[in-house]
């Protein structure tokens, strides 16, 4: 099989960037990695604060754990304060997004509820407006960007007490360098597909772009991309972009997402140009 075949395969990865590179070159596609964002943990000194007195008071019921990242952080910022506090999270309900988060928590010898697939917040939303009654309190680990509005109304039009604790935001790299050439490139007609492993990616591609006076045109650049997302929370970040997904990841692995890519992608390629030549 030619995979790839030589397209010019865009990803916006930061933390993996030099092994998603690697991947692409070994299904036969032209790397461009332009690493869109950088995790900046958040001061937890005041939030913690008020969770510790809400877990001695009991008035926590619920917490909801989104990503293995904001797990992690919380959970060892949270321990090194005094480990009895992971003693009592073992007598309220853990609620984990996938399989990362619930990593996280049996690092620290934690057990969670996994939501069901596709993993995404919806179902975390689901699981908490079934578990809990009128007036529980919910606290909700925030990754990357804040949670969705609608999630918050919902559960408050239930009757439940929410509390948003942010852990870490997204930022730009120090260096914008390659995510400047590749906005310009992609505005250019340059790459062929894109990869996308989270949501975020693509809204701080966007963002910086709109930074540039860029914006509508890399948003239709990018529609004309093959883009593949790793997974449903992944796709649904997207579509709320405006971007259009065209295949998804399954398993929701860096592996699968690049050799899935490389089998479809240029046979997608070539009906939309057998399209467009009528």
């Amino acid at each position: 099989m030619d995979w790839f075949g030589g397209l010019k395969v865009l990803s916006l990865e930061s933390r993996r960037a030099e092994e998603m590179g690697a991947l692409i070159g070994k299904y036969g596609g032209v790397p461009v990695v332009a690493p869109s964002m950088r995790e900046q943990k958040l001061d937890l000194t005041r939030a913690l604060d008020v969770f510790e007195r809400a877990l001695a008071a009991g008035d926590i019921h619920a917490l909801a754990c989104m990503t293995g990242v904001g797990t992690r952080m919380f959970l060892r910022e949270l321990a090194a304060r005094d480990p009895r506090h992971l003693d009592t999270l073992r007598g309220i309900q853990l609620v984990a997004r996938g399989s990362k988060p619930m990593g996280a928590l049996k690092e620290f010898g934690l057990l969670g509820v996994n939501v069901a697939k596709p993993h995404t917040w919806h179902e975390v939303q689901a699981h908490l407006l079934c578990s809990l009654e009128a007036g529980q309190h919910a606290v909700l680990l925030e990754y990357g960007e804040a949670m969705p509005a609608p999630m918050l109304r919902e559960l408050g039009f239930a009757g439940l007490r929410v509390t948003s604790l942010p852990v870490y935001r997204c930022s730009f790299p120090h260096d914008t360098g390659p995510l400047d050439a590749s906005v310009r490139d992609c505005v250019l007609g340059g790459p062929d597909v894109l990869l996308l492993s989270s949501g975020t990616q693509a809204l701080h591609f966007l963002k910086y772009a709109e930074g540039l006076g860029l914006l509508a045109h890399a948003r239709e650049a990018l529609n004309r991309l093959v883009i593949v997302s790793i997974g449903p929370a992944c796709s649904e970040a997207a579509a709320d972009l405006g971007l259009r997904i065209d295949l998804e990841a399954n398993p929701h692995k860096m592996g699968i997402l690049v050799r899935l890519a490389a089998e479809h992608a240029p046979g997608i390629i070539e009906k939309r140009r057998l399209l467009r030549a009528g």
